[in-house]
């Protein structure tokens, strides 16, 4: 599972009536009360567009956010269930070599699908860089013993294979922690002197937006994630994990996808709680509107991504801006694929 990703298809007419679900909430006044979107077209979303902004600059440095709102004209659960099955490893545009989901608890054997191809050069670079590591010098997002771990491991046996292993060793004992502690099983990444905790800095990014952090504080607290690490989450999430090209590097990111039922809407909240390099940490948050459709009814969907990476540390002004569309546009990729599945398999 790359990411819990929920995704807009173009079906619907200009000619249509929109109405809210009897006795709920006006979802475009929701919306207006914590996101960026003051003003939105329901029927230009309904045709197929879809609008993003960047987020706000933020005082961590580390840290760049974007949303992004669109129409589904398909329920809620519906929705669910359609994720649950997708393959994004199908769209070649993505990138991405493995994806597989977790049972809970994982097993070892989930993770075989990990290979070590080195004539690609994105897997060949992670390859380069697992047989260098050191427990004093890690190349990777690794904490010091699994620095020496992996350093180990892929000295025995350097073959791709054996470290296409090490690997999966590495990836269920993340998988395994987090499964039995939530947050506060999750390894900091320890480089030289710095120590850098992945849950810390999804809190600080999600703290730093106040309207955001209110209009999620059910499944925040309830997931863990703003409970500084405190306890398993009262939530059963779905978890998975992904192995695929970021920024020209292969890289593996287990994660976890909680969703909430709140009255009338759906919060879902999906991190990924380890980032084998390129980048620390992410999450992304999604509210979700049913919207009525005469007889069908369809979902309206918010979506918040936030990122942290080492290398936003040194950008500044327009070259972070950058960063931020960037993120939009590999966000909408992503829709687009999912779409054409969806149409060719309604």
């Amino acid at each position: 599972m790359k990411r819990l990703w929920i995704y807009l298809i173009f079906w619907l007419c200009c000619a249509v009536t929109i109405t809210a679900p009897v006795n709920a909430s006006d979802p475009l006044e929701s919306l207006k009360k914590f996101s960026d979107f003051q003003k939105i077209d329901l029927k230009r979303l309904m045709g197929g567009e879809i609008i993003s902004q960047r987020g706000p600059l933020m005082n961590f440095p580390n840290g760049i956010s974007s949303q992004i709102c669109f129409f589904v004209p398909i329920a809620p659960e519906e929705m669910f269930k359609r994720l649950k099955t997708w393959d994004p490893t199908r769209c070649t545009s993505l990138k991405v070599y493995a994806s597989s989901a977790l049972n809970s608890p994982c097993e070892l054997k989930e993770f075989k699908k990990i290979h070590f191809d080195p004539r690609d050069r994105p897997i060949k670079w992670l390859l380069e860089k697992s047989l260098a590591t050191t427990p004093g010098k890690p190349e990777l997002n690794l904490s010091r013993s699994e620095a020496l771990a992996l350093s180990g491991c892929v000295r025995s046996d350097p073959s791709p294979d054996s470290v296409s292993s090490c690997w999966a060793k590495l990836l269920f004992s993340r998988a395994t922690a987090f499964q039995l502690k939530g947050p506060d099983g999750i390894l900091p990444y320890e480089t030289g002197e710095e120590s850098l905790s992945p849950a810390a800095q999804i809190r600080i990014m999600l703290q730093e937006q106040v309207k955001i952090a209110r209009e999620f504080a059910p499944i925040l607290h309830k997931s863990g994630i703003l409970n500084d690490g405190a306890g398993v989450s009262s939530l059963q999430p779905s978890f998975g994990w992904s192995f695929f090209e970021a920024n020209r590097h292969a890289t593996f990111n287990p994660g976890a996808a909680y969703q909430l039922a709140v009255a009338d809407h759906y919060p879902l909240l999906d991190i990924d709680y380890y980032a084998s390099n390129t980048y620390y940490t992410s999450a992304t948050l999604y509210e979700i509107w049913p919207i009525r459709d005469g007889k069908k009814t369809g979902s309206l969907v918010w979506r918040g991504d936030f990122l942290a990476a080492p290398m936003l540390r040194y950008t500044k002004g327009i070259e972070r801006i950058a960063y931020g569309v960037i993120m939009i546009q590999e966000t909408k990729k992503l829709i687009s694929c999912f779409l054409d599945e969806i149409r060719t398999k309604p």
